[in-house]
């Protein structure tokens, strides 16, 4: 089916003072709807014509190089901004809470250096582009895009993208970038971009999380070991630490606190609760998976 441009889940004036009705009817009825009508022009007629934008943002090397670039930068407008409207809302603003947040200052330390970070990284765009956060299974990140590329163009998941073309902000805020985005935090939509990160995709950890290890002699599940569970733990095998055959204990009992910290620190009931990479991380550290290393 041909692509459209979708209604604003809000009035053109709902994200007023920051973001001007006058800016998101450019924005959206001209701007939007010109990438829409160059990409449907473009693949008209083409084996890609049914073909879904994040799908060919995936597959570009695919296309046939009298459309490849055409393709790109419309098929990619359609994408980041059917995102970009949807990343808003005027009951917007404040911070994430969650694992999106825990996920945040796990990388950033804390969210006002996310914040510093993303804007930062959205004045760095040098001409047209966009600043967003990603996720890669394993942590979230930021990087830069120019014109309408999309980081799932790399394998990435885009969680929120940051317009910074001049016509997302030039009406109001004219060049002043930084202005523009300090506003845009105001608008952000967290509770969508959590979902959008709870539904990104993950290693398969389950087998790991079945994994069975002996606590206090009796044995537990790995995916139900509790912050108390690996307390007691680190202190069985730190009693043991120096004692003839088992004197490289001591790296296990460290990692065995370690995992009570990651618990304690994420708020986790049980090690299930944790993100897959870090569930498989920890799962080498305590020996449960055979690491692929020695022990020192």
């Amino acid at each position: 089916m041909a692509y459209k441009v979708p209604d604003l889940p809000y009035p053109y004036d709902a994200l007023e003072p920051h973001i001007s009705e006058e800016t998101m009817r450019l924005h959206h009825d001209k701007h939007h709807q010109a990438y829409v009508d160059k990409a449907n022009s473009a693949l008209a007629g083409s084996e890609w014509e049914d073909v879904r934008p994040k799908e060919i943002l995936t597959r570009l090397a695919e296309l046939p190089d009298d459309l490849r670039e055409t393709v790109r930068n419309n098929a990619g407008g359609q994408y980041n901004h059917c995102m970009f409207w949807r990343s808003m809302s005027p009951d917007g603003g404040g911070q994430p809470e969650g694992k999106l947040s825990r996920a945040i200052k796990d990388t950033f330390d804390s969210f006002a250096r996310f914040k510093e970070t993303l804007t930062e990284a959205g004045l760095s765009v040098f001409g047209s582009g966009w600043a967003w956060l990603v996720f890669d299974g394993k942590r979230v990140f930021i990087v830069t895009t120019t014109n309408q590329d999309n980081p799932v163009s790399d394998g990435l998941t885009p969680l929120l993208g940051l317009d910074v073309w001049e016509h997302a902000y030039y009406l109001t805020y004219e060049n002043r970038r930084p202005d523009y985005i300090e506003a845009f935090f105001n608008v952000i939509d967290w509770d969508v971009v959590a979902e959008r990160f709870a539904e990104a995709p993950r290693p398969d950890v389950s087998d790991i999380l079945d994994r069975t290890v002996s606590i206090s002699g009796a044995q537990k599940r790995y995916g139900d070991i509790s912050y108390d569970d690996a307390r007691t733990q680190a202190a069985e095998l730190k009693a043991l630490t120096g004692w003839g055959p088992m004197a490289k204990v001591g790296t296990v009992a460290r990692a065995w606190t370690a995992l009570s910290v990651t618990l304690e620190r994420h708020g986790a009931a049980t090690v299930t609760d944790l993100e897959p990479s870090e569930v498989a991380q920890m799962a080498e550290e305590l020996w449960i998976v055979p690491p692929s290393r020695s022990m020192v």
